[in-house]
């Protein structure tokens, strides 16, 4: 899967827009960036993150682009 985004500054993580996917990224020396994910490069219908039960997190299920938005799909239809 090939996301493509644009670099923001890390101050974006403080005020988050509705339907935005932000990936934190830190690098081997420690370095912070914070790239916003271009909706349209995940294709509709596909699941982008999913999140698996454990112990101590009893939820699953997995967040789904569908109708221009983002949807938790519990369980994961994928």
């Amino acid at each position: 899967m090939n996301w493509t985004g644009v670099a923001v500054p890390v101050e974006t993580l403080s005020n988050i827009q509705p339907n935005t996917i932000l990936v934190v990224i830190s690098d081997d020396q420690g370095k912070v960036s914070v790239v916003k994910v271009d909706p349209e490069s995940v294709p509709t219908g596909t699941a982008i993150l999913r999140v698996t039960a454990t112990e101590d997190q009893l939820q699953s299920g997995c967040w789904v682009r569908t109708n221009g938005s983002w949807k938790w799909k519990d369980p994961c239809p994928y």
